[in-house]
């Protein structure tokens, strides 16, 4: 199965970025895929929910568009009618700006995308999830630190229904354009029933993505690291 490719919704998330160019970063010619590239893991079966630590081991650098590192449930077409549905939360940059945690949510009455911290930093361990609620079907919660973040949200017909993943993800503003980042995501695990039953990810139920241009490297400790090809001069050892 292979990644469903996510850039109208998130295109008209950032669209009022996606000609900015940081002013102090030359323009690249770039590196990898046009448009949108991913780095990560693809579940090859529906969870109840995802969960994983990210950290950020270098500053990304985002000449254009953005940048991100995420887990999540959903992708275009997984709603009803086979419309598009899917809850994320993770570390983004889009050029021009801070990085920030966030969480976005795709229904079929459109997108919604809430920043819930501005000041995120290098090396810090953000332990992030979405996760079905316990007694309430088709009812979900983002959690951050092991505390919820968000209300509830209703994503219709999603019960046993949504695909898990975990991604970096670049997109190059529709120039060509090389960003760069180093995400290390460890602890990755799915939730086998509504409100948790938590078990490790295992390369058995995921498919790995790894488009032109980035890498995913498995880590010896479980988990893995996406970077940019070459990595930034700033990366730090896995």
């Amino acid at each position: 199965m292979q990644l469903l490719r996510w850039l109208a919704a998130i295109a008209a998330v950032c669209g009022a970025f996606a000609t900015t160019t940081s002013p102090a970063i030359p323009a690249a010619k770039g590196c990898g895929l046009r448009g949108y590239a991913y780095a990560g893991l693809q579940g090859e079966r529906e969870a109840y929910g995802v969960t994983a630590t990210l950290t950020a081991l270098a500053d990304p650098v985002v000449e254009r568009g953005h940048v991100a590192a995420w887990v999540g449930v959903g992708a275009p077409g997984e709603g009803p009618n086979h419309t598009n549905e899917w809850l994320q939360v993770g570390l983004n940059l889009i050029a021009g700006n801070e990085p920030k945690l966030y969480y976005e949510v795709m229904r079929p009455s459109g997108l919604r995308y809430v920043e819930l911290d501005s000041s995120v930093e290098t090396n810090r361990l953000y332990r992030v999830a979405v996760l079905e609620m316990v007694g309430r079907r088709d009812v979900w919660r983002v959690w951050v630190d092991d505390r919820p973040v968000s209300e509830p949200i209703y994503l219709p017909g999603s019960h046993e229904r949504l695909t898990p993943m975990a991604i970096a993800e670049n997109w190059d503003g529709g120039a060509p354009t090389c960003n760069r980042y180093k995400y290390r995501f460890r602890g990755l695990a799915l939730a086998g029933t509504p409100g948790g039953a938590w078990d490790h990810l295992r390369a058995a139920q995921a498919q790995v993505i790894q488009d032109e241009g980035y890498r995913f490297l498995r880590a010896a400790t479980g988990g893995f690291v996406a970077v940019t090809a070459p990595p930034p001069q700033n990366a730090l050892p896995a």
